[in-house]
């Protein structure tokens, strides 16, 4: 089955198939293995079939230098070494300019570098023109200046919503937020101090502990975004046993410091407005198993986002994968509580358990975060480069976003985005900074 362009509009997908399956016409009796089409930035735009590992990518990358350079080529045949070949030829621009091209993986018996060049014949090249007229980019219309506006009294400000914040909520249909009643109201403070919360024996401030966050980022574009982790970290390095961190720890339990997070996180949402309203913001917060199995932490959640008048949607929670093998009964009425109140899952440590597949498919999640373990070794090994692909392509079609973590080289983020993995996590490409230092 062919892999479809990632974020494509129905008519896209259809002239990329069309012009996939001309290009595999037009090959005749060829015991071609894979066909693929590429944009000149190495991303897959369609693939008939089989696997795109790293080792085929780099040759893609390096065939489209290749081919930029030398604008004469018709075609770079490469022997893969491993009883394979491959095949690359451009689609240009009338001018020359490269904008795409297809490549061929073919055993060497079936296709070696003196038939290679008879690839290249008139149904090839009309594939490729027609690959070279879909590519081409299309000038926007001149923009004509508005009218200038009568000056109007300034409207009182719109409180924000979900669906004002560009927040996508998954599903065919929008969970509403319901807050929850049976936590006591949380009285509204007058500034920006940490709240109290709980037995009312601690505040965040007390913990030692400060609220840092990681930005996820755009692997296809290598762009920013708003949409960040959240992480408790501590102050400086205390070695004490009897330190305000470990007494806290110790004399309140991990549940009770993950609504202090929560209470701390949304007071300075509430204190810094402009960041849900300067583009779509979310964060998610790391639960414990504790927390998971409190029927009381939802509850004092809501209260929360209702005295600080956040949007749920802002709001998400990381369920590592094995809490949720470990604790099925417990995830599945946290998540369906989660799809009532309108906050956001992301189930982290992914690696396609099958305990935990049904539950993606939850109008609540919103992203997958795969093992590290697997990105790490899917460069040299195809069976996890083949999962990798497999939880890429299945939160595609459930509408879910795909995230890769702990990316350590170059060519590993670009095969990553390569094969439509979504975000980009980890230390190596930005490191988490405080959460009062976000603009």
């Amino acid at each position: 089955m062919a892999i479809q362009p990632v974020n494509s509009s129905d008519d896209e997908t259809e002239s990329l198939g069309s012009i996939g399956d001309a290009l595999c016409e037009a090959l005749g009796n060829l015991r071609a293995q894979s066909v693929s089409l590429h944009s000149t930035a190495g991303d897959i735009l369609w693939l008939s079939e089989g696997v795109m590992g790293p080792d085929e990518h780099s040759l893609v990358l390096e065939a489209t230098n290749a081919l930029t350079l030398a604008t004469d080529r018709h075609y770079i045949f490469q022997n893969l070494g491993d009883g394979r070949s491959a095949t690359f030829l451009p689609a240009r621009s009338p001018n020359g300019e490269l904008v795409g091209l297809a490549t061929i993986i073919s055993e060497s018996k079936w296709l070696d570098s003196a038939g290679a060049g008879r690839l290249v014949n008139n149904q090839t090249s009309a594939a490729m023109r027609r690959l070279a007229i879909f590519r081409k980019p299309i000038r926007p219309a001149p923009t004509v200046a508005p009218p200038k506006a009568t000056k109007r009294p300034a409207a009182a400000p719109t409180p924000v919503s979900p669906s004002t914040t560009g927040l996508r909520v998954v599903g065919s249909r929008a969970p509403q937020a319901k807050h929850v009643e049976s936590a006591p109201a949380i009285a509204k403070p007058t500034a920006i101090a940490a709240p109290t919360v709980g037995s009312g024996k601690f505040r965040f401030s007390d913990t030692h502990y400060q609220l840092h966050v990681q930005q996820l980022l755009k692997l296809r574009t290598g762009g920013g975004t708003r949409r960040y982790e959240v992480l408790a970290r501590p102050v400086g390095r205390s070695s004490t046993p009897d330190s305000v961190a470990d007494t806290v720890r110790c004399a309140i339990g991990t549940s009770e410091l993950d609504r202090l997070v929560i209470a701390e996180l949304l007071a300075w949402i509430e204190a810094h407005p402009h960041v849900l309203d300067n583009s779509p913001s979310s964060f998610s917060c790391n639960l414990s198993m504790s927390s998971i199995a409190d029927p009381k932490f939802l509850a004092f959640v809501a209260s929360q986002l209702k005295t600080r008048d956040v949007p749920p949607g802002t709001v998400g929670f990381e369920l590592s994968e094995q809490a949720c093998v470990k604790q099925q009964r417990d995830v599945e009425m946290f998540i369906a509580a989660c799809e009532k109140l309108g906050c956001y899952v992301v189930i982290d440590d992914f690696t396609l358990d099958s305990r935990v597949v049904p539950w993606l498919a939850s109008p609540a999640m919103r992203f997958v975060k795969i093992d590290s373990r697997i990105t790490t070794s899917a460069m040299t090994n195809r069976l996890q480069q083949a999962l990798v692909i497999a939880m890429s392509q299945m939160s595609k079609v459930l509408g879910i976003s795909c995230v890769a973590k702990r990316i350590d080289t170059p060519a590993a983020r670009q095969w990553l985005a390569a094969v439509g993995v979504d975000y980009a996590q980890g230390f190596v490409l930005e490191e988490p900074k405080p959460l009062n230092e976000l603009e």
